[in-house]
């Protein structure tokens, strides 16, 4: 008959108890490395706000690397009915005026009235309609075709060059097909020619005739230079500058070219208000996850090192920082003053310019440079991250190996006390047994008979 035993019951020791404490005391180097790995991966994370903070900070760097985004002006018309304007960065200050004598106009030609625009076909099988603006054209089948159907060739034809079809419905039986130029101007006249099937030329089956004549834009400038365009809008005619014209004046409207001083001051102050957060950042970290790590020494001793050195060799009126009011506080963050800033823009923009951006020493230009040196694939937060998760990976393999060692401890240990228990069993059933008849041996004793 099968019996059911289990460690304890026959000797009362706890095994499970015992064997439960042991594992314990076996288990904490494990927890040791587990804890070791926590730590690590925190450090990983720590080392991902690092990387956060030092990307930020280029960006509000490399605002201020270029000396065309911090030399831009701005375009102001007097009238923006009229037209409106806009300007970039080799704009040139200056006053002009303007006086729209004519707009630009795209070319359109409507056909003859139709009874319907998807039931009567047009021409014969195999005629042809050739578009043509300046040397480009391009041709599509319109015999024995609807107005729908001509409207939808010429818009999905692959090699269109320029011109859009539509059917306008004049009335319940007056349909037209209407053709317009997709640019405005002399140039971009439309040219129709129409062939039959043996490529020989018919007579245009849709009546074809301009409803509306291209026309080129025009203006003066100052009452003097007349300035013609096949667009309303003009990029080439002021230097820097490009019109937006809207609607025919009868008197000049004044345009005014002037630099903006607002994008270096919002720039400058980015670029002390990112420093500050980097800062706070290492700060943070040093006193947590990174404590004693030298990579946030090493960034933050660098950073430092651009700052306190001025740019050599730049011809503009500043050479520091502070001259434009950019300064160090005792905590060994940054301070802007507005004031000293506005005055340095105002009294000399392009040397302000030239001290971030100048190539090669301006302090942006070697800012941005540091930070890209330190985000790339082999700058220093990967190479710490690597050697962290090197060590991550060390770890894993340590446990791993632990975990596999502690199951053979368990099972020996589980073994050991499955036979102890066994054992004292025995020796107390025995110690019963013995007990038992030396007390039935006792009792046959002539002495304890009466």
């Amino acid at each position: 008959m099968a019996t059911i035993s289990a460690s304890g019951i026959g000797s009362g020791l706890d095994v499970s108890t015992i064997i439960s404490q042991l594992m314990t005391l076996e288990q904490r180097p494990l927890l040791a490395l587990q804890q070791k790995e926590a730590g690590f991966h925190a450090q990983l994370s720590a080392l991902g706000q690092l990387r956060s903070a030092v990307s930020s900070y280029q960006s509000a760097v490399g605002a201020l690397t270029s000396s065309s985004s911090l030399d831009t002006y701005t375009a102001t018309s007097a009238d923006t009915a009229k037209f409106t304007a806009t300007a970039d960065s080799t704009a040139a200050k200056g006053t002009y005026d303007i006086k729209v004598t004519n707009l630009a106009v795209a070319q359109k030609q409507g056909s003859s009235a139709f009874a319907d625009s998807d039931t009567t076909k047009i021409g014969s099988a195999g005629d042809k309609m050739t578009v043509t603006i300046g040397a480009d054209s391009f041709s599509v089948a319109i015999g024995d075709k609807t107005l729908s159907d001509i409207a939808a060739a010429i818009n999905n034809a692959s090699d269109n060059v320029g011109v859009t079809a539509s059917v306008l419905q004049e009335d319940a039986s007056n349909y037209r097909l209407v053709l317009s130029s997709d640019k405005t101007g002399t140039a971009n006249v439309m040219t129709l020619a129409f062939e039959d099937s043996g490529a020989l030329p018919i007579a245009d089956p849709l009546s074809m005739a301009q409803i509306q004549a291209a026309d080129d834009a025009s203006f003066v400038v100052d009452s003097t230079y007349t300035i013609t365009r096949s667009s309303n809008t003009v990029t080439d005619a002021i230097q820097g500058v490009t019109l937006n014209l809207l609607e025919v004046s009868t008197s000049a409207v004044q345009l005014d070219v002037v630099q903006d001083t607002g994008d270096i001051t919002t720039a400058v102050n980015g670029f002390v208000s990112a420093y500050n957060t980097l800062q706070s950042t290492l700060s943070s970290l040093s006193s947590g996850e990174l404590s004693g790590d030298s990579t946030l020494r090493l960034l933050q001793g660098r950073v430092r090192s651009i700052l306190n050195s001025a740019p050599t060799g730049l011809s503009g009126a500043y050479s520091t920082l502070s001259e434009i009011g950019v300064e160090f506080q005792k905590d060994g963050t940054l301070k802007l003053n507005s004031t000293t800033l506005s005055t340095a823009v105002k009294d000399d923009r392009n040397a302000v310019s030239d001290l971030f951006a100048n190539d090669d020493q301006g302090y942006a230009f070697r800012l941005d440079a540091l930070m890209g040196s330190v985000l790339g694939s082999d700058g220093l937060i990967d190479a710490r991250e690597d050697g962290v998760n090197s060590s991550i990976s060390r770890i894993q393999d340590g446990i791993e190996s632990m975990g596999q060692r502690l199951k053979i401890v368990e099972s020996r240990l589980r073994a050991q006390f499955t036979a102890l228990d066994s054992l004292v069993a025995s020796m107390q059933t025995t110690g019963n047994f013995l007990t038992q008849q030396l007390t039935i041996l006792s009792n046959m004793l002539p002495s304890n008979r009466n």
